[in-house]
Parts: C-alpha cells; sequence; structure tokens
C-alpha cells in the first residue's frame, strides 16, 4: 500500500522579517535531514500543526519547538536562540508595543510593584503559553521541588495573584527563564511583600479585637434585654456566644446578631430570645 503523501509546504510568510527567517531556518534543516513533516512531528513529541506553523512563517514557534529541531536536526543552539529571540522581538512589536512598567526586583517593595516585576519578566522571556510554562517548570522538578500548574502561570503573569510560597515563585522564574543568579534577589523581593501582608492583616486583626472590646459592654446589656446572662468573653456579633438563658436556667450558645434581628430561639424550652428591638 501507497504512503499517503502530505500537502507540499506552501512559501514561507514574512520572509524578509525575523519571523519568516526562523521558519525558512527550521524548514531548511528538516529538509537537510530528509524527514517529513509527520516523521518530525513524531520525533519532537508533537502535532504536525505544531511543525508547519513553525515552518510557515506567520507566528513564531515556541521556544520548546526550536529547541526540539536543534537536537533533532542537529543545529547550533546559540544561532538558533538568535534567530528565536529575533522572531519573538517582531511578534512583541506588533502586539505589545511597551513592557509592563515595573522596578528592578531589589526596589521592589508593594504587592503591585512584584505583580507587575513578574509580568515584566514573563513578557520579556517572549510571552510563553502557559503550557510551555508548564512543562519547563517540570523539566527542573526533581532540583527545585517546585511545579507550575497553567493556572497559576496564567494568574501570576496576568496580574491576577502572586505566588504563594517561594517555590512557586522559583518555578514560576524556571518557566519564564530568568538566570538562576538573580532567584535570590527575586526571593528577596518575595518575602518583603510577604512580611508587609502578614503585617497588614495582623494590623487588621487587632483592630477588629478592639472594636469588639468597645462592643462588649452594650453587647452584654442587650443579651441581659433578651433574658440571657453572657458566661464567656464577648466573640462578635456573628460567633456563637454561651449564656445561660434566665427562664429555664440552661446554658446554650446564640448569636448576638440572631438575637438584635429576634430570630433566636431557646433550644431547650423553644422560647424566642429576642432584644427589645428584635421583639415583634
Amino acid at each position: 500500500m501507497a504512503t499517503r503523501k502530505g500537502r507540499p509546504p506552501g512559501p514561507v510568510a514574512n520572509a524578509a522579517n525575523g519571523i519568516g527567517k526562523l521558519a525558512e531556518y527550521l524548514r531548511k534543516a528538516r529538509l537537510n535531514r530528509e524527514l517529513t513533516r509527520e516523521q518530525l512531528a513524531s520525533k519532537l513529541g508533537c502535532s504536525i500543526t505544531t511543525v508547519q506553523r513553525a515552518e510557515g512563517g506567520k507566528t513564531p514557534p515556541a521556544r520548546d519547538t526550536v529547541h526540539g529541531y536543534v537536537r533533532v536536526c542537529i543545529l547550533d543552539h546559540t544561532e538558533a536562540e538568535a534567530l528565536w529571540s529575533k522572531a519573538a522581538n517582531v511578534r512583541r512589536g506588533r502586539t505589545r508595543p511597551s513592557y509592563t512598567q515595573a522596578p528592578r526586583p531589589d526596589l521592589v517593595r508593594t504587592a503591585d510593584e512584584l505583580g507587575a516585576a513578574l509580568a515584566r519578566a514573563w513578557e520579556r522571556n517572549g510571552c510563553p503559553s502557559t503550557r510551555e510554562m508548564e512543562k519547563r517548570a517540570e523539566r527542573r522538578y526533581k532540583e527545585t521541588r517546585a511545579s507550575l500548574s497553567r493556572s497559576t502561570a496564567e494568574r501570576i503573569s496576568r496580574r491576577k495573584s502572586l505566588p504563594g510560597s517561594e517555590r512557586t515563585l522559583r518555578a514560576y522564574l524556571i518557566a519564564c527563564e530568568v538566570q538562576d543568579t538573580q532567584f535570590p534577589m527575586w526571593t528577596q523581593a518575595w518575602r518583603r511583600v510577604h512580611e508587609r501582608r502578614l503585617a497588614a492583616r495582623e494590623r487588621d486583626r487587632r483592630a477588629a479585637r478592639r472594636a469588639i472590646r468597645r462592643q462588649a459592654p452594650e453587647a452584654k446589656a442587650r443579651m441581659r434585654e433578651a433574658g440571657l446572662i453572657a458566661l464567656d468573653k464577648f466573640p462578635g456579633p456573628v460567633a456563637p456566644w454561651s449564656a445561660r438563658h434566665i427562664p429555664c436556667d440552661t446554658v446554650s450558645r446564640f448569636r448576638l446578631r440572631s438575637v438584635l434581628q429576634g430570630t433566636a430561639y431557646c433550644p431547650v424550652c423553644n422560647e424566642l430570645v429576642a432584644a427589645r428591638e428584635g421583639r415583634k
């Protein structure tokens, strides 16, 4: 049975710019190795469409695809990397006229600044896809013990969230191909932001506790109006509060908000427990 031949490749688009030159370079490398698109796709572990797009010249291929050509077609890594960078710069010139404004990692102090710096690192790497970022982090998992899911990569690169740990930060930097020598600087930036956020949360908790203490005397008085004697410290308006119900002389737990709204009942005697404003 004759082998079915694929459609012959058309001319390379944009042959004069960096994307077209990279496509011609990759196509020539495949032909020199006497490989069909199907055979090369099998060796790269990708689809035929990926090979067609890489050699088409309309959009630059993923960096991993170029590295696959280098491995299979025995190409010069430095030359291939330089051509890919020029192609990526052409694409950025069309779709991203400028990078996100962000300070250097050693100058980062706030969460917004860190988010902008991480987004800029992604853009400078050519805006790799989340699939490619996941693969890059996975290749160094044994070394870093840090994985990066596609959803996490998307949220960080789009400034929707920050890395939740130093390991996630490291995986993201690997996925953006940031040099290892810069990792300590990024780690220090993440720690500064993390410490500031923890301090802010602690300030909020302290403010909430002070507010509860100020409300305690009035809260006990309102419970008393409803026939309840509080037995513990005031935990807040929505938390269960141990109190003795005077009419049936039993101890149960009531929420002050429910008492004020007139929707609380004693679980023992089933009597409505409500402050004056809550009574109908």
